[in-house]
């Protein structure tokens, strides 16, 4: 495994550190402000069994697709073996970006990946693993700002998504995203309102408690194709910030029942099931607070 790290000092004074497996999906498998980890380790057990956990990617597709692909030499992939989501024959969940080995250049402050379908893979070529052919570029930055990340996924024939599927450790199970969103959110391609119970009852925000499970998409009330959450919990507070090149853009939020993580999701999609766009644009800031 190639472990590629990142480093700067932000505005604030705090040391920020990120660390990348460009071999594995372009992985961030940590993100620390100082001696704080953002990134829950003990989703590591995903990452070693199928490039999922940690800081995995989304893209060139979301989730699962109805008729995915056949793997020709399912053996170049034994995570293939051990899935056990019933229903469902999709190898390469939220795509195929997430198990490969990226081509990438890197120094102490930057890292650039890229991905094509004419990659190849255990001699195949991505784009009959992903099913189109594609293209995907990948740039993280450590700056004062902090951690700040570019994607650019496109195919010529077929949607594309791009999107981060980062896992942000908790406290003790516990914490509230904040973000200024409109009065519906998507719950698996149905539009529902947003219950009382999830805002901030001196602004009407939304502020999802973590108590809750979630596997919703949240869509921002700004006009400028941009949205931003905060995460507060006992120990940390982080700022994330996104801006996409077109309306098709949301905040998927997604935190199972008592589990020690959240995932913040900004994807270029309103609705990642049914993503529109063969061209996508994503850029990305995590700053801690």
């Amino acid at each position: 495994m190639i472990d590629v790290p990142l480093q700067s000092v932000q505005t604030n004074g705090k040391l920020m550190k990120a660390t990348f497996c460009p071999d594995k999906g372009m992985n961030l498998t940590s993100l620390m402000f100082d001696d704080i980890e953002v990134i829950d380790q003990s989703t590591r057990n995903l990452f070693e069994e199928r490039n999922a956990g940690l800081g995995a990617l989304i893209g060139p597709h979301f989730y699962h697709r109805k008729n995915p692909p056949r793997v020709p030499n399912p053996s170049a992939f034994p995570h293939i073996s051990r899935l056990k989501s019933p229903g469902s024959d999709e190898p390469f969940s939220h795509g195929i970006g997430r198990y490969v080995s990226w081509n990438y250049t890197a120094s102490n402050k930057a890292i650039s990946g890229h991905l094509s379908g004419k990659d190849t893979y255990g001699g195949m070529p991505l784009s009959a693993l992903e099913g189109f052919d594609f293209e995907m570029n990948f740039n993280a930055q450590a700056t004062a700002n902090g951690l700040e990340v570019e994607m650019n996924v496109e195919s010529p024939t077929a949607p594309t998504i791009a999107g981060l599927h980062y896992y942000y450790a908790l406290d003790n199970h516990a914490g509230v995203v904040r973000m200024s969103s409109q009065d519906q959110y998507n719950d698996m391609g149905t539009l529902k309102p947003i219950p009382p119970e999830w805002k901030d009852p001196e602004n009407g925000a939304l502020a999802f408690n973590l108590k809750w499970a979630s596997d919703y998409g949240f869509r921002p009330r700004t006009q400028d194709f941009s949205g931003d959450a905060e995460l507060a919990t006992g120990t940390r507070r982080l700022h994330i910030h996104y801006q996409a090149g077109s309306d098709e853009q949301a905040l998927q939020l997604y935190h199972p029942l008592g589990a020690s993580f959240v995932c913040i999701e900004p994807v270029t999609a309103k609705n990642p099931r049914d993503a529109k766009q063969r061209k996508n644009h994503l850029k990305v800031r995590i700053q801690s607070l």
